[in-house]
């Protein structure tokens, strides 16, 4: 199943720096586009390429990924997405670590492999030539095959080593056990998790008499290659090894290969395999926890009625309000006289379209407008900010930018929401408590306010 952004703890603010390993020079750039691009989709490979941008930066240099989503147009659960592509295809590993506040995510690069590598993996040349043409696919083939090195295998390699060239003293060379490898190179689709019966394909074997000694560690990762792309049984793995077995006893690993295709293509009325994603148990799950969204997006909404504005922005930023903008809201609400759950849907409204900033003639004009359109509870300022979120012109075949729930939606819930999250486990009488202060912390809120008016006057 596809991760989603809730799965990692992913939030905007959350920080991300990019590792490479090696260069990335035009060969790599021409596999990923020409090879893997049919395969992923541009999005994916796109990210790729963008990524690669943050590798040579300053160690010192703050990222977030609210600088993605902000330059790539896009929420993190298509972020996710693209990035989900990207490791099961094995182009990106991700690690991460959580701390009290934040967590902090490293994206590491993988080199694409090269051309020889790609066309001899079974798995990603079959899902390369059900993407493409069967013309075009013996063009991209071509097109590398004129950058394959010489054929080596009939030469000897006579090069002298560095003993045979220099002299070295009479001493026990140290090796250094500590020497820097390259872990960035492709290995490959990663079937870790893919368990293929070699047991009861073994004991198929052996009524055959043939020895297990020619399913060597090559041969055991190529046949669970061919097993997952083509959904074989060890019986059926059993009948193509026995066609693959050479005149000296032994397995080929070309004609292994073309047999399990032949082998699928009868079963599959000439029909290769497709690469297809994992929408159906995505869209499965979301329909199983589609009630405990509801419930989450009804107790957020709530919370944002009985959270004062202040005390909002300051989560929401991190820091605290200005003296100017902490005048604003107070003046916001003694003017349009507007709910707390209203007025804390329009400022996040209006710092996510204005790269986080307040303008004030801004929000005023936004506010009066919500008021005279009778807008009062959270629910209806946030039906309404998502619903001009809309783009005017868009195809019925897209879903509406505003359905992805950029506004204010649970991938960019604030530091206060979450801490309201955690607190919701405590016992119910401390819970009770919570609300009655919070209760009078809002009256006393109100009462000052009021107080402050009446001295200005």
């Amino acid at each position: 199943m596809g991760l989603q952004s809730s799965d990692y703890g992913l939030r905007p603010h959350d920080n991300f720096n990019v590792v490479r390993n090696f260069y990335l020079n035009n060969n790599h750039l021409e596999i990923l586009n020409r090879l893997f691009t049919p395969m992923i989709g541009a999005n994916a490979t796109g990210l790729y390429h963008y990524l690669n941008q943050f590798v040579e930066l300053e160690s010192d240099v703050v990222l977030t990924h609210y600088i993605i989503m902000s330059e790539l147009k896009i929420n993190l659960l298509e972020f996710r997405k693209s990035m989900d592509l990207l490791e099961g295809i094995g182009l990106v590993k991700t690690f991460v670590n959580h701390d009290a506040q934040h967590s902090f995510f490293m994206y590491q690069l993988i080199q694409p492999p090269s051309a020889k590598q790609f066309f001899n993996d079974p798995m990603l040349s079959v899902y390369l030539y059900s993407e493409v043409s069967k013309q075009r696919y013996q063009q991209l083939k071509r097109h590398f095959e004129t950058k394959v090195d010489i054929d080596m295998t009939h030469y000897k390699d006579v090069t002298r080593t560095f003993t045979d060239v220099f002299k070295v003293p009479n001493q026990s060379i140290t090796e250094n056990t500590n020497a820097i490898q390259d872990e960035a190179t492709f290995d490959g689709l990663d079937l870790s998790q893919v368990h293929f019966d070699f047991e009861t394909l073994y004991d198929l074997l052996h009524t055959h008499f043939i020895s297990t000694k020619i399913i060597d560690k090559d041969a055991k990762s190529l046949i669970t290659q061919i097993a997952t792309l083509y959904g074989l049984t060890p019986e059926s793995m059993k009948r193509i090894i026995l066609k693959s077995i050479t005149s000296a006893q032994e397995l080929s690993f070309e004609e292994l290969r073309k047999h399990a295709r032949t082998y699928y293509l009868m079963e599959h009325e000439q029909q290769l395999p497709k690469l297809n994603v994992k929408s159906s148990d995505m869209q499965h799950t979301g329909s199983a926890n589609e009630q405990e969204q509801v419930n989450q997006e009804d107790d957020w909404l709530q919370q944002l009625e009985e959270t004062s504005p202040i005390d909002m922005l300051a989560s929401w930023s991190e820091s605290e309000p200005t003296t100017q903008q902490k005048f604003m809201i107070e003046e916001l609400i003694e003017r349009e006289n507007l709910s707390f759950g209203v007025i804390n849907i329009l400022l996040q409204f209006v710092m996510l379209k204005e790269d986080m900033k307040l303008p004030k003639t801004y929000i005023f004009e936004i506010a009066s407008n919500w008021k005279k359109k009778g807008i009062k509870t959270a629910a209806q300022a946030y039906e309404y900010a998502m619903k001009v979120s809309q783009p005017k012109k868009q195809s019925d075949k897209h879903k509406p930018y505003y359905k992805q729930r950029q506004l204010a939606s649970r991938e960019m819930t604030p530091k206060w929401l979450e801490e309201r999250d955690n607190k919701s486990e405590t016992p119910a009488s401390n819970t009770s408590e919570d609300d009655e202060a919070l209760k009078n912390d809002r009256e006393q809120f109100l009462n000052q306010l009021k107080n402050r008016w009446k001295e200005d006057k």
